[in-house]
């Protein structure tokens, strides 16, 4: 019983820092900042292979890149710059859940007559393969009437 043990080999998996209402923040204010820029390769990295996301039109977009391909070619930086605010953090463990509200403005390349819009998002994020946290399941509304910016 107290014979020395043969060693096992394990494989460690990197882990995600600890997740509290300011890192669910920090997560939510990058993701706008790449937004804003177009940066289209820090926003992929920031959503999961196996994310879901639902929009206002009911049809969930199934995978990271599924995601990524309605992100680029219906969205235009030039026309309109986003803003969250961030209402409640729920960190559970390897999960997290945050809410909150997000505005479009447009810019001055959008003209005087593009309408600001805005709505409400929720948001469940998990530990990413490299231990940083990555949109889950996503969500995101509009008041009916708000036309969805598109891409020109």
């Amino acid at each position: 019983a107290c014979a020395p043990q043969e060693a096992t080999e394990t494989t460690e998996t990197p882990s995600a820092p600890m997740l509290d209402a300011e890192t669910v923040r920090a997560q939510v204010d990058q993701f706008v900042s790449v937004w804003n820029t177009g940066d289209l390769a820090s926003l992929g990295s920031m959503i999961a292979e196996d994310a879901v996301l639902m929009q206002p039109d009911g049809q969930p977009l199934v995978g990271h890149d599924a995601i990524m391909a309605t992100i680029s070619e219906g969205y235009d930086i030039a026309m309109y710059q986003q803003s969250a605010t961030v209402d409640e953090v729920l960190a559970l463990g390897d999960y997290a859940y945050a809410r909150g509200t997000w505005t479009l403005n447009p810019t001055a390349e959008g003209g005087e007559d593009a309408p600001s819009m805005n709505g409400k998002w929720s948001v469940v994020y998990k530990a990413g393969p490299d231990g940083d946290w990555q949109t889950w399941r996503w969500i995101w509304n509009q008041p009916a009437g708000q036309g969805v910016p598109a891409a020109e």
